[in-house]
């Protein structure tokens, strides 16, 4: 990671005690609003007239970030520096009740700006002038002579002061009644005074001809971040280069709240957006202190009604708040326009049709999560939507895998000791085998603690086979820190051992290591790992050495395919290939047979559809008359890639063959992992004899499926594919002209929805299929919202559909946003030109790169 990145970002007072390099480098969004008041601030230069400035944004948009980085400008820009000189006041100028206190405060910061400027001595005279001030609060004069001593100083400067105020709503609300016009007369007459403030929100008196702030700014109002700026900030705070489409759904959660935004992104470094949506509930659990802390600055009247704003979670009526608040309507209508000039609360529309709205949209879901289980569980079913719906294909339909550790063996021994050894391994495999894990790790334990230092061979090799499966307790628990101190204890006892034993369990070791530093998304250190299996043991001729090998580099394949590095994922995969390719080691032609497959897998990303092709053949070529039920699943798994794969060129004959082909020869297996390929082959086949205008012997094919793997309901994928098939089925239906059938068939795969990624994903494509072929999106809609936890998991797809029809919806700002771009992506896909789509793959397809192979 970049060392810039690994100093935390300012998201509360940025510029104090900060350098202006470091305020810089922080600075990445608002450079458009920057120019803006860089502009006026250069209009005023030789005008005998200022203009002033107010930058209005709620709370947490950036304001004061935009302040001190004016203030480096003013410090550092050569046009400007010996024109303007900042003065910046504290955010909350708290001390600040008449005009006298105003000017008594300005030569404090003043002071404090001469001292950073290296002007100690003229610092030292305005601090004795604000001392001596101070001590004449009670005098008459003290205003007049305050108002002098600041205009004196500037004088003296030879420079323009630019008067940098925080929150002008909030002191305009505690100062005297003839605060504003005095210092209205001051910045209209005195063009040594330029007033740089912020407001949360535009208070009434901007607007009122009868107020002294009237037409008195230039108004910068600081919008949201959009998509781009959010990238911007997120590269900046976490190192991490998102796309486009993985920010969007943080934008849409954090409102484009520059503030929650770094929150989230310095909480969650180097996660990938799926872990970081998943881990999101907990990451706002982590950070409760912040939200808890802005519902404490409030009056309690005040958070009574706002509370009851981030309950409703939707742009709401006086009404509907004071409903919900059960507080009277007049009495929270006052409450709301103080809210409203807070910043807490942002309002929308005009009279009647006035809605309001928290202003940061996280808090609504923080508010959620702490109540009752039912609200919470409508929180994560958009977390979890969103996860699935913004994640790229390719890593959202990656499954998540057991790193599928095999528990350890022993070997025979002569002496007491080693039968001992023996003895408490096995029994820590018992009890983990019961899921007694503390008893488990406590033998593994025992094992190290009698023997751990002994020189002898054989309980060495049984010392580090404890550690190894130490490890593995320890990652099966969650316990990371803990997993990783026994693998690398494993390497620091015996990694410089040449028996051949040893080096077994240093590799597994490493292995495993490399793993959990990949699932930390520690890729650096994953990949260290896996070319030290390779450096330390590539060369040797055991199997078992062969076989960590091969592992470590399909393992660094992976990786470097989820990280987009496809030249380097398929020259780890060529490696696996061309090191091993002729290996007679069972265990070994599995991780050929599967590099060879992800390999295939690659080149199609690619968009080399030859090489594709080629891939695939040559595993059907080594490994398809092989009786190992673990190369026939790799070789079922290459024919269905070959045959999608076919089918995205439009050679439907040789699609359609190659899934036949799955079917051929495999269709009689009793072994249910094979028989998943099946399933995923005869949905694909429907699939595209319905896209051919073939519905009836898509219909035969379903029902095929159905009769062959109809038994298999226990096995999840399988029923997965079971479901798929009623999908194909709906469409066949609405080709046929059945509506009535097609929508019962849409009423029984909405019954059996589970709010589970797979079939999120599966509705999400399948959707514009039903209304490109004639199903109505009211329909659709209606009979997903008939239950109420399938209503909840697919929200957004239904507002989507109901806005396709024509209908009005209410919903939170989060939602809305969503559907919108669910909404956008079904209409894309009805009006996308007919050509020879392929049969849509399923999400546990075999297209996808296998897991990572551990032990």
């Amino acid at each position: 990671m970049n060392g810039a990145h690994d100093r935390p970002i300012r998201k509360f007072n940025p510029g104090t005690l900060q350098s202006d390099d470091e305020v810089v480098r922080q600075f990445v969004v608002r450079h458009r609003e920057l120019d803006l008041v860089l502009d006026v601030l250069r209009g005023n230069l030789d005008s005998s007239s200022c203009q002033h400035v107010l930058i209005v944004a709620p709370r947490g948009r950036g304001k004061t970030m935009l302040l001190a980085r004016v203030g480096v400008e003013l410090r550092t820009n050569a046009d400007l520096t010996g024109r303007l000189f900042p003065v910046r006041f504290m955010e909350e100028s708290q001390e600040v009740f008449t005009m006298a206190d105003f000017w008594i405060e300005a030569l404090f910061y003043l002071a404090q700006a001469c001292a950073q400027a290296g002007d100690a001595e003229h610092s030292r005279e305005l601090l004795a002038t604000h001392g001596d001030l101070n001590a004449r609060w009670n005098d008459g004069a003290t205003e007049d002579r305050a108002h002098a001593a600041v205009l004196e100083a500037a004088e003296r400067l030879g420079r323009r002061l630019v008067l940098m105020v925080e929150n002008l709503q909030a002191l305009s609300n505690a100062v005297d009644d003839d605060f504003g016009w005095k210092l209205r007369k001051t910045l209209q007459a005195e063009p040594q005074v330029v007033l740089l403030a912020t407001a949360t929100s535009r208070f009434k008196g901007l607007d009122d001809a009868a107020q002294p702030f009237f037409e008195q700014f230039r108004i910068v109002d600081l919008e949201p971040l959009d998509t781009d700026e959010c990238r911007y900030l997120w590269h900046m705070v976490s190192g991490d280069v998102g796309q486009g489409r993985e920010i969007e759904p943080l934008r849409i959660l954090t409102g484009g709240s520059p503030r929650l935004l770094a929150i989230v992104a310095e909480l969650a470094r180097h996660a990938s957006l799926r872990q970081l949506l998943e881990d999101l509930v907990t990451l706002i659990d982590n950070h409760t202190e912040y939200f808890r802390g802005h519902l404490d600055v409030l009056a309690k009247t005040e958070r009574r009604v706002y509370l009851a704003v981030i309950d409703l979670w939707q742009p709401s009526s006086t009404a509907e708040i004071a409903a919900r608040a059960r507080t009277d309507v007049r009495a929270v209508s006052a409450l709301l326009g103080r809210l409203v000039d807070r910043g807490a609360v942002l309002v929308e529309g005009t009279g009647r049709k006035r809605r309001y709205a928290a202003a940061e949209r996280l808090y609504s879901i923080y508010y959620k999560l702490r109540r009752e289980r039912g609200e919470a569980a409508i929180v994560r079913h958009l977390i979890q939507f969103m996860t699935v719906f913004y994640s790229g294909d390719e890593l959202a339909a990656l499954a998540v895998s057991d790193r599928g550790k095999a528990r350890l063996g022993t070997s025979a021994a002569s002496d007491l000791q080693l039968e001992v050894t023996k003895a408490l391994v096995n029994k820590g495999i018992a009890h983990g085998k019961r899921g007694e894990t503390e008893a488990e790790l406590s033998a593994y334990e025992a094992v190290v603690e009698r023997f751990g230092d002994s020189s002898a061979p054989d309980l060495q090799v049984v010392v580090a086979r404890a550690l190894v499966n130490k490890g593995i307790t320890h990652g099966q628990r969650g316990e990371v820190e803990a997993e990783l101190s026994a693998y690398d204890a494993v390497v620091e006892r015996f990694g410089d051992s040449g028996a051949p034993d040893l080096q077994v369990q240093v590799a597994k070791a490493l292995v495993n290591k490399g793993i959990t530093h990949g699932q930390r998304g520690e890729v650096e250190a994953e990949l260290s790992a896996y070319d030290a299996v390779v450096e330390r043991f590539g060369d040797s001729g055991a199997p078992d050495l062969q076989v960590r090998v091969a592992k470590a580099l399909f393992n660094k394949g992976i990786t470097h395919g989820q990280r987009g590095e496809m030249d380097a994922a398929l020259a780890a995969y060529g490696a696996v290939v061309e090191r091993f390719g002729d290996s007679g080691v069972p265990d070994v032609r599995v991780v050929v047979a599967r590099a060879l497959l992800n390999k295939g897998t690659g080149h199609g990303q690619r968009g080399e559809a030859e090489a594709e092709l080629s891939v695939y053949d040559a595993v059907v070529k080594r490994f398809g008359d092989s009786v190992a039920p673990d190369l026939q699943v790799v070789v079922a798994k290459a024919l269905v890639n070959k045959g999608i794969t076919h089918g995205q060129r439009g050679e439907v004959e040789a699609e359609l063959s190659a899934y036949a082909a799955v079917v051929g020869r495999f269709g009689a297996s009793d072994r249910v992992d094979l028989q998943r390929t099946v399933a995923v082959a005869l949905v694909a086949t429907g699939d595209r004899q319905v896209r051919m205008g073939r519905p009836k012997e898509s219909l035969q094919t379903i029902d095929d499926l159905q009769r062959r793997c109809g038994t298999l309901t226990d096995d999840a994928r399988v029923a997965f594919e079971l479901w798929r098939a009623h999908c194909v089925r709906a469409h066949a239906l609405l080709v046929q002209g059945e509506r009535d059938a097609a929508l019962n068939t849409w009423r029984s795969i909405c019954a059996a929805f589970v709010d589970d990624a797979r079939m999120l994903r599966e509705m999400l494509a399948r959707v514009p299929v039903l209304l490109d072929a004639g199903a109505a999106a009211r329909d659709l809609a209606d009979i997903l919202a008939e239950d109420g936890e399938t209503a909840d998991a697919v929200a957004p797809l239904i507002i989507a559909l109901r806005q396709v029809a024509g209908q009005s919806v209410r919903a939170p700002a989060e939602v809305l946003e969503v559907a919108a771009h669910v909404r956008e992506r079904i209409e894309a896909a009805i009006a996308a030109p007919r050509s020879p789509s392929p049969a849509s793959a399923s999400p546990d397809a075999p297209g996808l790169p296998a897991s990572h192979a551990g032990e």
